[in-house]
């Protein structure tokens, strides 16, 4: 601090209270913040300052600041130059703190001042600084430092204000850094998502047979291997994944089904089958050839291997199982409400995902859990698309590929896992493909950009076939038609439209085509009144139980003829047309499926004995028979009204489509697993069965399926041909 009297040199800079006046710049600043003040009232400070104590006289002021022979009013100027001084210094004149007024003589500085001398604490163009924390004010240095003099604390706290400036520049830059970074990342995120996955080419790689989609694909990288129908037993066969001609396979059983190939590619898991719903026992069958191996107690369907290929997992009735491939520690993972299909295990080995077909009540979904079977849940909950079938990852884990359907139109679709910080991607399921085929089943390879697929093409024709020459007429129906019902007396038909489920009914030239039904609901299984003057079938809506519904040939309203809580599957008429018998049960009371006697206009009911879980019932013409089939589908039975009793008519592999003769003096029926997809004819009185008619010169041809609809009045055949082809094709992809 200096004492009164002292001079000050005119390079120093002077600091008091909270300003600082720097006399070589002439500027004035308070807490570092440059405050603005003009020339006159800063010459007036300066000579205060350099006679700090003393009394400056205002002729002294006056002739400082205005040289002789300047013509101004000189007190009037000098009042207005102190007024601003004080307003620039927040000085009262009362009651001054820096500027005092001596009466009549003059003006004199009061405050204390602390000097810094410029040129030995000051570097050569140092600029004042724009910013001061309190904390690094003198008053807070000379508190804790008490042995600074003032002029080092004034010197001190000087350059902590330089540092923290440059501090500050140096955070502002960072942060601007930072920010611009941030923004052109954000920027880039929004603006350039992850492309969505494409495919870049498909190329056939079969060329005819009846391929079989069930077997599945499966291949070791160089070969691919599926199954092809052969009559009534199926091959396993194998190909190139380049394409070429396919090779039967010399495997261990008559119908063996290839599901996986172990991760070091030197097993194969394979099944023993008759039936597509066959639970198969598991092999282990090695690659190279040689005997198969059982696989522990394992029995089911669907086994997939773990990453490691320590571990499997397959389906069995309604759970999942995992078992180790020395066939020890066999144990269920998860029982599920429905009936789960082909589980796929992710490439990290920690979790598993499977479709899940909940039947009746619901469409198929696909579900994920835990390795270990905890934490089930939906993957898709949007419902998009509408059916979810079997899918796998792709071997680098970026996409999950799936088939998804949507009625009958299937094509394969993706959805990606893998997340990325620097590019936006989406989560949502999307399309690979959009007909005309349906394809299903995507098999990724290794290197995955390349998947394998089934490809389905179909359309059915309605024919009446003579059964000993196989000559036919084609009837007019939808290429799409599903079911198809003949009336009795061979004029019209009803049949389910594939796209959307809806009943048509026309006369078999195709004319007077008219709409029975509309989405949602779906007509299954129309059977004609005895008097062809109404339709019975099946109503399906997704997610509500099944009704039996009553129309009028020539279309209205429906009419449901279940009681409330009942479900049905199939019905049939009465010869009379007052009765139905149907197949159907009630949750609560009867939870298993029967055949009871209903009718409609009444609401009366009757169970008929020892018929549970039967099905696909039949009326005799007569009234006295009722012909139905068990739920494995290998016999028929035949109740007799009279005798109230059952008894065995016929039995076979795959039985499905029960006609009466016109005359009711026997039963016909197809059974799938017949070489020859053959119509079977089966006496009531004798139980005698002959074979009426094979289609092996129609199978050879375009025909991938013959499904039998019916017996005309005069005794030929009504036929559903499924022609089309089952191909495989390959489909390179970008999956970015």
């Amino acid at each position: 601090m200096l004492e009164s009297n002292t001079k000050i040199d005119s390079a120093l800079i002077v600091k008091f209270g909270l300003f600082e006046a720097d006399l070589a710049r002439s500027t004035l600043s308070r807490q570092g913040v440059r405050i603005k003040i003009q020339e006159q009232p800063f010459r007036i400070l300066a000579m205060l300052l350099r006679r700090n104590g003393e009394i400056v006289k205002r002729d002294e002021l006056c002739q400082a600041l205005w040289p002789a022979g300047t013509y101004v009013n000189f007190e009037g100027s000098l009042n207005a130059a102190l007024k601003k001084l004080r307003a620039a210094l927040q000085d009262d004149a009362e009651n001054p703190r820096f500027i005092e007024t001596v009466p009549r003589q003059g003006y004199r500085f009061l405050a204390p001042l602390h000097v810094i001398h410029g040129p030995a604490s000051s570097p050569a163009g140092a600029q004042l600084p724009s910013l001061d924390k309190e904390g690094n004010s003198v008053e807070v240095l000379l508190r804790l430092h008490p042995e600074f003099s003032g002029e080092r604390a004034t010197t001190e706290s000087y350059w902590d204000r330089q540092r923290a400036e440059r501090t500050q520049r140096w955070f502002d830059a960072i942060l601007l850094t930072v920010a611009i970074l941030f923004g052109s990342w954000l920027l880039f995120f929004i603006v350039y998502p992850v492309p969505r996955p494409s495919v870049q080419r498909m190329t056939r790689i079969t060329n005819g047979g009846r391929i079989d989609a069930w077997g599945g694909i499966v291949s070791d990288g160089t070969r691919i291997f599926f199954l092809q129908r052969d009559g009534g037993h199926w091959n396993l066969m194998q190909t190139s994944v380049e394409g070429g001609n396919a090779e039967k396979i010399a495997a261990p059983f008559e119908n063996t089904r290839l599901f996986a190939i172990s991760p070091d590619h030197s097993q194969f898991l394979i099944g023993e089958f008759t039936r597509h719903d066959d639970e198969m026992p598991l092999w282990l069958w090695p690659v190279q050839g040689g005997e198969p191996r059982r696989l522990g107690q394992a029995t089911g369907h669907d086994p997939a291997w773990s990453p490691d290929g320590t571990d499997v997992v397959f389906v069995r009735g309604r759970s999942l199982y995992s078992i180790h491939r020395d066939g020890t520690q066999l144990r269920e993972l998860v029982h599920v409400n429905g009936r789960p299909e082909a589980p796929a295990w992710s490439p990290d080995g920690g979790s598993i995902r499977l479709a899940i077909d909940a039947g009746e009540y619901g469409a198929e979904s696909l579900w994920e859990m835990s390795a270990d079977g905890s934490g089930l849940h939906t993957i898709l909950a949007n419902g998009t698309p509408s059916r979810q079938g079997a899918g796998n990852w792709t071997a680098d884990g970026k996409y999950f590929l799936f088939s998804g359907c949507d009625r009958y139109d299937c094509n394969l679709w993706a959805v990606r896992d893998a997340w990325s910080w620097f590019r936006r991607s989406h989560h949502t399921p999307f399309p690979l493909t959009s007909g005309p085929d349906s394809l299903h089943v995507a098999i990724p390879t290794q290197t995955g950009s390349r998947i394998f697929a089934f490809s389905f093409r179909s359309r059915r024709e309605l024919e009446q076939i003579e059964p000993r020459t196989l000559g036919f007429s084609t009837l007019s129906v939808d290429a799409n038609a599903e079911e198809a019902s003949v009336s009795p007396d061979g004029q019209m038909v009803v049949y389910s439209d594939r796209p959307d489920g809806s009943l048509w009914r026309s006369r078999t030239d195709g004319s007077q085509r008219i709409r029975l039904t509309n989405p949602p609901l779906a007509g299954l299984f129309p059977r004609w009144s005895p008097k062809g003057e109404q339709i019975l079938f099946t109503g399906v809506r997704t997610g509500q139980a099944r009704q039996i519904y009553i129309l009028s040939a020539d279309g209205g309203s429906l009419r449901p003829v279940l009681p409330k809580g009942w479900e049905g599957l199939k019905a049939d008429w009465s010869p009379d047309g007052y009765r139905i018998v149907v197949t159907m049960r009630n949750q609560k009371i009867h939870p298993q499926y029967a055949l009871y006697l209903l009718e409609p206009t009444t609401g009366v009911l009757k169970e008929l004995p020892d018929s549970k879980d039967l099905t696909d019932s039949r009326w005799s013409p007569d009234g006295r028979y009722i012909v139905a089939q068990d739920d494995s589908k290998r016999r028929i039975l035949l109740y007799d009204m009279h005798k109230g009793q059952w008894s065995t008519i016929g039995s076979g592999g795959f039985l499905q489509s029960l006609h009466w003769s016109p005359d009711g003096s026997s039963i016909y029926f197809q059974d799938q697993l017949d070489d020859e997809e053959s119509v079977f004819r089966a006496d009531v009185a004798t139980k005698k069965i002959d074979r009426i008619s094979g289609f092996a010169p129609i199978l050879r041809g375009s025909a991938a399926q013959c499904l039998f609809s019916g017996v005309a009045p005069n005794g030929s055949l009504y036929m559903m041909i499924e022609r089309g082809a089952t191909e495989i094709y390959a489909l390179d992809l970008d999956l970015p």
